[in-house]
């Protein structure tokens, strides 16, 4: 079980440092600073498509309010507008309009015949569509301050992927239905110069589970069009991030039939949907991370999705699928000469106790103290029973990092050869 809240600070207090020259030597800063401006949260367990209309729906779709709150040092934390959160179209039954049969089974498998060939990428997204689900079902329930996810829901449904949303400005002003897909779009965030904060409750899970909060760099619109995605954001359109999934159902309103690899067997997506991730939490009660994966463009726009059609390992130049991680756990197993004696900072009793609520503070600082500048740190703070605790200090390559910089990317990088 997964509990969450955010907020959002614009501004933090910064601790006192000797200035020095800010060179990016690696692919892992040298992209953050394009990364932090438009980000979508997602949080998970592990698309030309329609929305089901009217008498067509089994399922009506209400996503599920969630508030934030942004907060500044002059006048304190007030509600962000009005936020809910959606289920990603993966989750969700895939129907076809005419016949109410599936498009896509069980068995990760299109079965319905406008859906069997490469050739019907245009026609099986035209013809299938998005049903609403109870989020009850996926074990996903909201206050409307909190969240909590289960890992398995009472009918036996394995985790869910649910993105942040909200109703447009001009929707709102026309008093637009939320019924309305077109009048929805994802919640973006500017990151430079400013922290992000969530308290997280995950006692029980254990290892083997991930719980993550993270931000992909997908399009705030999900790729809809109006015509072969008429579902968009309030059916969790859309979805990339920088290990280019190939088991995306829709990519850029076209659905993802796979297609013959290169060798004549066995088969590979047509798409892989690749985009810019930061990971703010990668967590259960043994270890932690907080990662950012940036991609290249290589001549393509990266803030959105775009196609790796050649497979993974082609998307492998792209993007950078390890990340450069600040894992406590690897750390200091790492500098105890990898015996686990010095693996103290964070779990079930320790420094950073997994067992009771924690309150974990990402910052994101800037080399001129701006909301336009360049990122040159990612910083993390945790603050449990009242007390702020300081990242812990890694010895990585000889040198001691506590924050994510050029520096430690590159040291760690060079140390545990991650590719």
């Amino acid at each position: 079980i997964l509990k969450l809240q955010f907020l959002y600070f614009i501004g933090f207090q910064k601790k006192k440092e000797k200035k020095k020259k800010n060179t990016l030597v690696t692919k892992s800063m040298s992209r953050m600073s394009k990364m932090c401006v438009g980000l979508l949260l997602a949080a998970g367990y592990s698309a030309g498509q329609q929305a089901c209309n009217g008498m067509d729906c089994q399922a009506v779709e209400q996503p599920l309010q969630l508030g934030i709150q942004k907060c500044t040092k002059a006048g304190g934390c007030q509600k962000d507008g009005e936020t809910y959160i959606t289920m990603d179209a993966n989750w969700r039954w895939l129907q076809h309009e005419d016949t109410y049969t599936n498009c896509w089974d069980q068995y990760k498998m299109w079965v319905n015949p406008d859906c069997s060939s490469a050739a019907d990428q245009q026609k099986c997204a035209q013809n299938c569509m998005l049903e609403g689900v109870d989020y009850g079902k996926y074990g996903v329930t909201s206050d409307g301050t909190s969240m909590t996810m289960k890992f398995k829901g009472p009918d036996g449904n394995i985790g869910s992927r649910l993105y942040m949303l909200e109703q447009k400005a001009e929707a709102k002003a026309r008093g637009a239905s939320k019924a309305d897909p077109s009048s929805w779009e994802y919640k973006t965030f500017n990151l430079l110069n400013r922290e992000f904060t969530f308290t997280v409750e995950a006692p029980m899970m254990s290892c083997g589970i991930n719980g993550p909060i993270y931000f992909v760099e997908m399009n705030k619109d999900g790729d809809m069009d109006g015509t072969d995605n008429t579902a968009g954001p309030l059916y969790g359109t859309g979805y990339c991030d920088a290990q280019c999934p190939g088991d995306i159902h829709f990519v850029k309103g076209r659905a993802n039939i796979p297609i013959q690899n290169a060798q004549g067997g066995g088969a590979d997506s047509a798409w892989h949907a690749c985009c810019n991730e930061i990971d703010l939490w990668e967590a259960n009660n043994v270890s932690t991370a907080v990662t950012p994966h940036p991609c290249e463009a290589n001549g393509t726009d990266v803030t959105g999705t775009y196609a790796c059609p050649n497979g993974a390992d082609k998307c492998r130049e792209t993007c950078d699928h390890a990340g450069c991680d600040f894992a406590s756990y690897r750390l200091q197993y790492y500098s105890g000469g990898m015996n686990g004696a010095k693996v103290n900072f964070y779990g079930n009793g320790l420094k950073v106790d997994a067992s009771k609520p924690v309150t974990v503070v990402t910052q994101f600082v800037t080399d001129d103290g701006t909301d336009t500048g360049k990122l040159k740190e990612m910083r993390r703070v945790y603050v449990q029973d009242g007390k702020v605790i300081q990242n812990m200090n890694a010895t990585v390559a000889g040198n001691t990092h506590d924050s994510i910089t050029d520096g430690f990317c590159k040291d760690q990088a060079n140390t545990f050869d991650d590719k």
